[in-house]
C-alpha cells in the first residue's frame, strides 16, 4: 500500500496520496489537488528513510549495535570467574 507525494503544478501545493495498490497508483492518469482542486498535478520523488529491524536502525547501525551485544556477551562477569576459579580449587584438593 504505497504512498505518494504530489505536486499541484497550478498553485505548488505538495500532498500525499495513500493508494490500497500500486496498480491502483500506476492506472490513474491524475488527482485532484486538495487546495485548489485542480487535476493538474504530477507525481514527485519523495526522500526515503530506510530503516532495519526493531527500533528502526540502519542497516549499518544495525550491524554495528549487533557487534556490540556480541562482544559484551563474551565479557564473562567478575562473579562467574570467581565461581569457576572457586569450582577449580575444590577439584584440585580433591
Amino acid at each position: 500500500m504505497p504512498i505518494y507525494e504530489y505536486q499541484c503544478q497550478q498553485c505548488g501545493e505538495v500532498f500525499s496520496h495513500f493508494w490500497r495498490s500500486i496498480a491502483a497508483a500506476s492506472e490513474s492518469d491524475s488527482l485532484q489537488c486538495p487546495n485548489c482542486e485542480s487535476e493538474s498535478t504530477t507525481r514527485v520523488v519523495s526522500q526515503v528513510a530506510v530503516l532495519g529491524g526493531l527500533g528502526g536502525l540502519t542497516p549499518g547501525e544495525q550491524s554495528a549495535e549487533n557487534a556490540q551485544f556480541e562482544k559484551m556477551a563474551s565479557i564473562t562477569s567478575k562473579e562467574q570467574i570467581n565461581k569457576l576459579q572457586a569450582g577449580k580449587k575444590k577439584g584440585k584438593s580433591e
